[in-house]
Parts: C-alpha cells; structure tokens; sequence
C-alpha cells in the first residue's frame, strides 16, 4: 500500500505549513473533505471494513491515520480529514490516548474554537465509554481522563459537562463491572446534580459578578457559594471577607488571616460551629460551616492543655454527629483512584497537610510528588544512595523528611527540590521517620536499634533513645506534647519521654514482632499492628491494652487514626486495608483492591481521603465520595 501522505503529494491542492500556531488554518470546506473522504474510503477500504468486527483493529487504524496526519505537511483538507477520522475511530475503539491526541492536533492547526475543542473531548469520551469489546485499560482510561477534566467543569460551574464526563466515567465502571468505582461515581453523580440544583439559586449573583466584579453584595454571595456549599475556602473565603458587611463577613475576615494562637483559633472555630447549628442558616450552608469548624478546634490539638483536649475532643465529637453521614471524617469507602510507579515497590506515602499533594517512596532511591488533583507527577527527589523505606510531612507541608536504606534521614524542600538537611548518625537501615508538629524535630528509628532526635535547625542528633532489643521498624510523635512512640521487632512499643530522655512506659502483650504505632489525636492513646495479625489499642496513662482488634489475614504492617479519633486504618500482607471502629475493635469494612501486600496506609488531614502503598508498585487513593 501506498503511504497516504506521498499519495496526496501527488494531487495539486493547497501548501500547508505546520508548525506555526499563530496561523491556524481555516476548517476545510465540504467539497475539499468529501474529496480527501473519498479517497480515503479507496486507500482503506480493507482496513475499514476489517475495523467495522474489531475494537483492536480499529484503535490500530485510528493510529494510523493519527501518524499519516502528522505526517501530511502539504495538503490542509487532507490533514483535518485524517485527524478527524482518527478520532471518530478511536473513541469508538475506546482509545483515549489517541482520540485526544486527534483533537489536540485539530485544535492546534485549524480555527477550531476552544470551547468546541473541549466538547468533542467529552463527546469522545461518552462514545469510548460506549465501546463494545474495549480493554479493560481502555474503560479505566476514560474514568481517569473524565475525573481529570471534571474537576475544571466543575470549578467553571459548568454543570452540564460536568454530568456528561461523570456519566462516561459511569459507564466504564459498569463495562469493568467495578462496584467500588461504580459506586464512587454515583455519589459524585448524585453530588453533581445537587450542586446543579443549588447553583440556579446564585446564578442571578454569578451574572452580576461576572460583570461588575466590586459589586459587594454579588461578591458576598458568591463567597457563601464557594466556601459553603462547595467547599471551596480558598476562593470562597477572600470574596466573604471583602463582601457586604456583616457577622459572617468578620468572621471571613478573621479565618483569612490564619489564626496561630489557641485562643484566636478557638474564636474562629465557635464562629463557625454557631454559624452552622444555627437555625436561621440556611441548610445547605451548615456541613461545611462545621466542617470549617472541626478543621480549627482540630488545629488546637497541637498545644491544648489537659484539661482543653478534653474539651476539644468533645467538641470534635459533636460535630461528627451532626455532619452529615456523607461528609464524616474517617468514613473511607471506595477506590478513588490508582497511581502506578515504575521504580517497584511502594514503602511509604503520606498526604500534604492541605491535601494537594501526595509523596510516595521509590525502591530506586527517589521520592516522587504528586499533584492529588490530576495524580501526575509534578517532582522527583533525587538523593538517597538505596531505597527509601519511610517519609513524612512537616506541619505546614513545606518539608519532608525520608529515611532510606543509605542509613541516612534528609530533609527535602518541596518547593525547590532538593535536600536542605542531612542527618548521619544511624548504622545501618532507617525505618522509619516523623516531623514535630511545629517542624522544629525529626524522630528516625531503624535496624541499629535506636531512636534518634533531629534537630532541624542545627542538623545536629539531640538525643539517642536506646533500648530496645531488635530493629525499630516504627516511630510515632505526639501533636500534643514532647512524647513518642516506637515499635519494634522485640515485640514491644516504647512510651518515650523527649525533654528528658527517657522511657515512660513499656507496652507488653504482642505475641510477636510490632511493626507499626501511631497516636491517637489527643495524645491519650496509641494503636499497634503486628505480625500476630492484631491491633492493640493502649492506654498511654496506665500502659495497659485497652482493645484488640482481631480478623486480619496478614501481618499488620501500617496504622492511622482518622483526625477525630474514631476510625482507624490498617494495612496488611494480606493485601487489604481496613478500617475499624476505635471505640468497639470491630472491623467496618475491607477496602481491596492492591494485589500484594500493603507497606503503609494514612489518613489525608482532613479526614476525607485515604492513602496507601504498597508491595504491588501503586499507591492507591480512597475516598468516602465526597
């Protein structure tokens, strides 16, 4: 067969230069296509008539034809017909990939409008999500690619498209005959429509905005809409704060300067947690009022005393009770999203205290970051000599420290890229590491025994925590003071005293090695996981188990607590995370989906989102659905 591009520079139509995006080309009138569409049909009629019985061989053709486009530098009717047959081809296949690459060339060569652009993406993607016979791949591609593009359609309240990516994404989960994704979808389905609904009673406020953006009134209202019916507190909080004058625009106000002392913080709170059980508000405004609310009686924790913890975790739990069951923290569900690395195995991963990243371990001695909202990769961090097996966020999600098989701890600015501070003294393999809340401190403990104290600003080892007998695989800071934790391969978990250097409490009962401890938020408890295939819950007063939770088919191998204290999450070499009830020890759900054993699961600091990494080279994210 002859390449379509050398036949078409034998026929005399007009020169075509590419290359140039400042000069896109007028779309080619209908003769000049049904010229080019003719002899298209002559050259493939073979190949079109086999595409017709098979997905694959239309995708293969699809390619094809995306290559010969590419290819056609002389003839503009002939490049916008074999971008535009390729697409159609491929999102009947179920090919994302090269559908997207079609329209993107369209839309760079040829006077095609942007907003014309993006609508034939989502057409394409409700028609590959309607393929019959596609691979398994090509469903989870349109789910993928529909989330990506329905976070933009949703910020542009274009609920339209929003619902039409949604239902695509829908659709591909019910070709995959996946539950859990089928379900996420429907609850943001569901959300979707909602936010639709809602949105018609501030569309007249949008208008007016959109036109006279100083309009204070216009401004105030499309404040409430961003922050408390979407959620949305970095838009919605600086239109609030500089809107009609009024209790919530002082109470905006003050939010927006982020409150760092107790005392500011806990007025900020009550703010919000009266504004949201308040009768006269409206009840779509409520949840995330509250949760606003929850968010600064949590920020407390750090610093509160004895007797204001106590306080706080009541408060905490009230408002638990009165959210919604949708919007609770702790209630993981379902499968957001899977995120594959190349470099092996996944040890370690933790979210950004805002949420809006996520670094995972490599085994090729890198730490990758990524953006949760697209989930691509955004940076990676180059410097261990060996794999690294443990990360952690500083408070204000600035730095991360990691801990690797180099025996080394570094310290990492995200922003930048690279290490800022190197930590010696371990002897052999680091295990695992943690930042103080006010990111003076890195914890590191590993294969030579010990626990050791970092300080940040010296890079100096301020303290060395000897005695256990085995490897210290796990070690744990507390948000509300100068304690930690350490489990190790001795069978025990270590109450630590930092100020003074010593051990408060020595917690005894595993029937074999702990390979993970972690706090609870107020700092009275802590949670163990062991290869005896339990949870312990401890009392940090007395030193004694206050409950264990039982039905894992693996070794515990990671624990989390959620932000109010009442779920817990642990991950095992059965593959499975898990998710209990603190207060009763009972299992409330399994959340599979890994196909080897998980190294590591978190909570996100909000509490709505779940992270885990595991033995199969993934991390995956988990949702509740909102």
């Amino acid at each position: 067969m002859r390449s379509w591009f050398l036949v078409l520079g034998l026929m005399v139509l007009p020169a075509f230069s590419v290359g140039q995006e400042t000069k896109r080309a007028p779309i080619p009138s209908k003769e000049a296509q049904d010229k080019i569409q003719n002899l298209l049909q002559e050259l493939y009629a073979d190949d079109f008539a086999k595409a017709k019985k098979d997905p694959a061989l239309r995708a293969r053709l699809a390619q094809t034809l995306l290559f010969e486009g590419k290819e056609t530098k002389d003839n503009i009717a002939g490049r916008y017909v074999l971008f535009t047959k390729a697409h159609q081809l491929a999102a009947e296949a179920g090919d994302v990939s090269t559908a997207l690459q079609a329209v993107d060339e369209l839309g760079r060569d040829f006077l095609i409008p942007a907003v014309t652009v993006f609508q034939m993406k989502i057409a394409m993607l409700q028609k590959a999500s309607q393929a019959v016979g596609a691979a398994p791949d090509a469903y989870q591609a349109v789910i993928e690619r529909a989330l990506l593009t329905l976070d933009d359609t949703l910020d542009a309240d274009d609920f339209p498209s929003s619902l039409a990516l949604i239902v695509a994404a829908e659709q591909s989960a019910r070709k995959l005959k996946s539950l859990p994704i089928y379900v996420t979808m429907r609850k943001r389905h569901d959300e979707i429509s909602r936010l639709q609904k809602e949105f018609a009673r501030w569309q007249p406020f949008a208008d007016r905005f959109a036109k006279d953006p100083d309009d204070a009134d216009a401004g105030h209202e499309m404040g409430k809409y961003h922050a408390l019916v979407k959620g949305d507190w970095e838009r919605g909080l600086p239109l609030l704060a500089r809107g009609t004058k009024s209790d919530l625009q002082s109470l905006a106000a003050s939010d927006l300067k982020m409150p760092d002392t107790d005392g500011a913080r806990r007025v900020v709170a009550l703010g919000w947690y009266t504004f949201g059980t308040n009768k006269a508000t409206d009840a779509s405004l409520r949840p995330q009022a509250l949760l606003r609310a929850y968010h600064w009686y949590q920020e407390n924790f750090a610093t509160a005393l004895d007797d204001q913890r106590s306080v706080l975790e009541a408060k905490l739990m009230e408002i638990a009770a009165l959210l919604p069951v949708e919007y609770r923290i702790g209630e993981i569900t379902s499968e957001l999203k899977r995120v594959d690395l190349s470099a092996g195995p996944v040890y370690d991963c933790a979210f950004s205290p805002d949420s809006k990243r996520f670094v995972a371990t490599a085994y090729d001695g890198t730490l990758r970051v990524f953006n949760t909202k697209t989930f691509k990769q955004v940076r990676q961090l180059d410097g261990h000599a060996g794999k690294v097996f443990a990360l952690a966020f500083s408070g204000d999600g600035k730095l991360v420290a990691s801990g690797g098989f180099d025996n080394l701890v570094r310290l990492w600015d995200i922003a930048v890229g690279r290490a800022v501070k190197t930590f010696e003294g371990h002897k052999d393999y680091v295990r695992s590491v943690a930042v103080s809340t006010d990111g003076k401190w890195v914890l590191s403990g590993g294969d030579d025994r010990t626990v050791r104290l970092w300080n940040v600003s010296t890079g100096k080892e301020e303290l060395t925590l000897s005695g256990h007998d085995h490897t210290v695989w796990c070690v744990a800071l507390s948000r509300s003071g100068p304690r930690a934790l350490s489990a190790s391969l001795d069978k025990t978990v270590r109450y630590w005293d930092l100020e003074k250097g010593v051990m408060i409490k020595r917690l005894e009962g595993h029937k074999d090695t702990v390979l993970c401890v972690a706090f609870s938020p107020d700092g009275r408890h802590a949670v163990s996981g062991s290869t005896d295939r339990t949870l312990r819950l401890w009392s940090l007063e007395t030193g004694a188990t206050e409950r264990i939770f039982e039905g894992s088919g693996g070794y515990i191998q990671s624990v989390a607590f959620s932000p109010d204290g009442r779920r817990i999450l642990s991950a095992g070499a059965d593959n499975v995370v898990r998710l209990w009830d603190a207060s009763t020890g009972k299992e409330i759900r399994k959340l599979e989906g890994h196909r080897d054993q998980v190294w590591h699961v978190a909570f996100s600091r909000d509490g709505r989102l779940a992270i885990s990494a595991g033995q199969d080279n993934c991390v995956r994210i988990w949702t509740g659905g909102r």
